[in-house]
């Protein structure tokens, strides 16, 4: 199986550490990440334009790009033929994201959001445990993540980014709290822009009320200098207690291949569970490929996406009609 990953300056040459068993081709202008690229991993072939690289033989195109292109290029490559896996989120609009959706439907072709979140081994046990009913009803959910951005690059632009942190790193603490709470009926949000680089928002503040009346509390910024280590979620229930260690977070910024988890090893009642860690991205990857290879539905179905999407969109058009900057 041939996978073509398009755009390696950043988080494209994370996608590149974690494929295996794949021949890999990279999309890539840049003079200096293309001869990185290629003295660091085994590309078969790099290609200065996408529509070249459709071209060719290769099964899925990687997309590692910015957010406002995200339904122009997903849509073009499963036209083309090809199989699509997409960095979230899916896309900076419902219509966008929906015509993702509809042109993998149309052309028979699968689609996958590349959520690494939800592949986490952590975030998995504590879904389990809140499933088997260890700690009784849930009351409280409580999902953070703080910390400062002020570097160059178009996560700065919020053009490109479809807005600003919410909905780029964000969306992956949005995708845990959801997915651990449920449905939600109703979310209050408020953001705003302060110490970041950022010209979109930098911090976030939400409340969700869940269907099952639990209540979510998100909390999520790029401008918190010196930010503390605290657990990225917590769940209070009737019976009890869980929450994600900090202090065994692997590597939170996703640079070593062995270990490379978004969240830390849980503790239940007071009691650390040792996790088994791996690496996330490889995973997705991984169960992304044979869903094309035995013909299954893709591990993380696009209606969690496009749901994610929806809540970030939700919280924006609050924060518009209240005239916050």
């Amino acid at each position: 199986m041939e996978i073509v990953v398009v755009g390696c300056k950043g988080f494209g040459k994370v996608h590149l550490e974690s494929i295996k068993g794949m021949d890999i081709s990279i999309v890539e202008r840049d003079a200096e990440t293309v001869k990185y690229c290629q003295e660091t991993f085994q590309i078969r072939k790099v290609y200065d334009n996408i529509d070249d690289a459709l071209r060719s033989s290769a099964d899925i195109i990687d997309l590692v790009v910015p957010h406002n292109v995200h339904r122009d290029l997903s849509t073009k490559s499963m036209r083309a033929g090809k199989h699509v896996l997409l960095e979230k989120p899916i896309a900076t609009s419902m219509e966008d994201a929906k015509a993702i959706v509809k042109a993998s439907i149309e052309n028979k072709k699968k689609f996958m959001v590349a959520e690494q979140y939800f592949f986490d081994p952590s975030y998995i046990e504590a879904k389990q445990i809140i499933r088997e009913g260890k700690i009784g009803k849930i009351y409280t959910i409580i999902v953070r993540d703080q910390r400062i951005h002020q570097k160059p690059g178009w996560r700065n632009e919020e053009i490109k980014m479809g807005g600003g942190a919410l909905i780029d790193g964000g969306i992956h603490y949005l995708d845990t709290l959801l997915n651990l709470g449920g449905d939600y009926s109703e979310v209050i949000g408020m953001t705003t822009r302060s110490g970041s680089t950022l010209s979109g928002e930098d911090t976030t503040r939400a409340l969700f009320r869940f269907t099952n009346n639990s209540v979510g509390i998100f909390f999520y910024t790029w401008s918190y200098f010196n930010a503390p280590l605290v657990p990225s979620f917590e769940v209070v229930g009737e019976k009890g207690s869980m929450y994600e260690d900090p202090e065994t977070r692997p590597n939170r910024n996703f640079t070593s291949s062995e270990q490379m988890t978004a969240y830390g090893d849980l503790v239940l009642n007071g009691k650390k569970l040792n996790v088994k860690k791996y690496n996330v991205v490889q995973r997705e990857i991984d169960e992304f490929a044979r869903s094309i290879k035995d013909d299954t539905p893709v591990p993380y179905d696009p209606s969690l996406a496009i749901r994610d999407l929806k809540a970030v969109l939700e919280i924006y058009g609050q924060n518009q009609r209240s005239g916050l900057p």
